[in-house]
């Protein structure tokens, strides 16, 4: 296979928790996670270097060298993007085997249309990482089960395990024959730092989602809890909580604003920040009423064009 294109999911929290911190510095999380129907589109292909354009930007990994073209400007382009980590992971965890004897080549070119907010608490970055195990798992005829491709994804990012889980599933009609594609789901429930992903049953939503235009780093919200406080591990696992709001809502006033006139414009069921934010999200089981609640940000947008909003499901 010269060129595999897979839809890179996001993903929300419809729960999140943090338990406590551990002695590496990252912390415990206890959090319900769910794909959504809005992606990223991710093509990975074989290529030489007279092939690509020489402009573009591009990362040697392992002796291979990835070039990047996508229409973001606003996601790196080194090795902070988690593309070119997944690439690094991947081949790393291929040992010491000459990748050529995978039929990779010399040159990779991954394409990354962008649709997905950058910084916003969906996991855009994790589901390109996600996309970019999956498709090269089958580009060099499958060597890793999911299972061990969700493993190689917790090596570099909180997320991607479950991100890879999600994205599985989301992909499943392409990805027919991948040893423990009957376990991936939309749904499960994450722990640990998010390496621990268990299978659950899927809360059917549609939603609305709205960005302020602004951006959390999620780094510092985990560190400002050192000072804010855990929830008790024996009395996690609720839904549509997160704490993470405790902070994002503080540190982004134009966030809170947003939540505020969702919860009061919106006549949705719940109304709950994602991940670290700023992503809000309302959530409703019918989809007439969450129609006439999208219209309603055709009023916004007027006074601010840096708000974007969705309408789209989850677990459906």
């Amino acid at each position: 296979m010269d060129k595999i294109t897979l839809n890179a999911h996001a993903k929300i929290n419809l729960s999140l928790e943090i338990t406590g911190k551990r002695p590496d510095g990252y912390h415990d999380i206890v959090s319900f996670m769910q794909g959504l129907g809005l992606h990223d589109v991710l093509s990975i292909e074989k290529c030489t270097q007279k092939a690509t354009k020489y402009k573009l930007p591009h990362c040697t990994v392992n002796g291979i060298v990835v070039y990047l073209c996508t229409d973001a400007k606003t996601i790196p382009t080194d090795m902070d993007n988690l593309a070119f980590r997944a690439v690094k992971a991947f081949t790393d965890a291929l040992g010491q085997k000459d990748p050529e004897e995978h039929g990779l080549t010399d040159t990779l070119l991954i394409d990354i249309r962008k649709d997905l907010p950058v910084s916003a608490g969906i996991g855009g970055g994790s589901a390109n990482a996600a996309a970019c195990l999956l498709g090269l798992n089958e580009m060099t005829d499958r060597p890793f089960t999911l299972r061990e491709l969700m493993d190689i994804g917790a090596g570099f990012g909180a997320d991607v395990p479950f991100s890879t889980f999600m994205n599985a599933y989301r992909n499943r009609k392409l990805l027919d024959g991948l040893e423990g594609l009957e376990e991936a789901n939309d749904a499960a429930w994450t722990a640990g730092i998010g390496d621990i992903v268990e299978r659950a049953e899927c809360i059917p939503r549609y939603v609305i989602m709205a960005n302020p235009g602004t951006a959390v780093l999620t780094k510092a919200a985990y560190k400002a809890f050192d000072e804010i406080g855990y929830t008790d591990k024996e009395t996690a696992g609720k839904i549509f909580v997160n704490d993470m709001e405790k902070y994002t809502l503080k540190a982004d006033k134009k966030a809170a604003l947003l939540r505020k006139f969702m919860i009061e414009r919106l006549d949705a069921e719940e109304v709950l920040m994602s991940g670290s934010g700023p992503t809000m999200v309302a959530y409703y089981k019918d989809i007439d009423k969450a129609g006439k609640g999208i219209a309603t940000f055709a009023e916004m947008a007027v006074t601010d064009a840096s708000i974007r909003a969705w309408l789209t499901d989850t677990g459906i």
